[in-house]
């Protein structure tokens, strides 16, 4: 008899069991509802951002302002780079698991939940909002990004900036990656909108949308959601840093 897993903070108990034990403690799966399934390690979580997989986002620090939320903070290395360089921080995740790694590495101020639980409570306004890690992919799907880019919009300061890095969609040869872009057109989605969960022991995250959004994409539901797409930095031609501006001419 097959038992199936139990729901919960997979990625936040990885990540817990990374911080306790090290090695390989936190290793863990991603499973996408075609079937495949891909295995990460949760050092790259840890990463301090000069050392990130991808150097692009080293710049990310230098381009933020004022005061930052950082969201799907994961173990927190980018709010413990901005905490550092002086700005006031707020971590946000919806792994209760992973916020509690994110304090006992010093992130003072964390809130737990999505963007639009946080934008229910009036925040103070933000000046930079990050989406690190490919947490560009966090808009989810054409249907859900404008809605989080204007609950971003609702807690922005005049002249706010969102910092993300992603992943062009389109950028790869692997025949399994290949169907599943077919498979998205055929349902009638963008070839780069991902549906996942995570797998860390016998627990498993809900599924849960992920876009690889294409920059072309992003700059045209930018526009429609009062954002402007200023700047892209590419990578290995798959991987970007990309800025988007408050429009305030609204």
């Amino acid at each position: 008899m097959y038992a199936e897993p139990i729901r919960g903070d997979a990625l936040g108990a990885a990540l817990l069991a990374q911080l306790e034990q090290g090695g390989d403690a936190g290793r863990h799966i991603i499973e996408r509802d075609d079937g495949c399934v891909s295995s990460d390690s949760a050092e790259l979580y840890f990463l301090d951002p000069a050392d990130s997989l991808f150097t692009i986002e080293a710049s990310a620090p230098r381009r933020a302002r004022g005061r930052v939320l950082d969201i799907g903070a994961g173990a927190g290395r980018f709010s413990i780079e901005m905490q550092n360089r002086g700005h006031d921080v707020v971590a946000l995740d919806v792994d209760a698991g992973c916020l509690e790694v994110c304090r006992r590495l010093g992130v003072r101020t964390t809130f737990l939940g999505t963007v639009f639980d946080l934008a229910a409570t009036e925040p103070k306004p933000f000046d930079t909002f990050l989406l690190m890690g490919h947490n560009i992919g966090l808009l989810g799907g054409p249907q859900h990004a404008p809605r989080l880019l204007g609950a971003l919009r609702s807690m922005a300061n005049p002249g706010a900036r969102v910092i993300g890095s992603g992943r062009e969609p389109l950028a790869t040869e692997d025949p399994l990656n290949l169907a599943y872009h077919q498979m998205n057109r055929d349902r009638g989605r963008p070839p780069g909108q991902l549906t996942l969960r995570v797998r860390w022991g016998n627990l498993a995250s809900e599924w849960f949308d992920y876009w690889f959004i294409s920059t072309d994409e992003l700059g045209e539901i930018a526009a429609t959601s009062g954002w402007n797409l200023v700047d892209v930095a590419t990578e290995e031609g798959a991987h970007y840093l990309v800025e988007l501006a408050l429009d305030d001419a609204d």
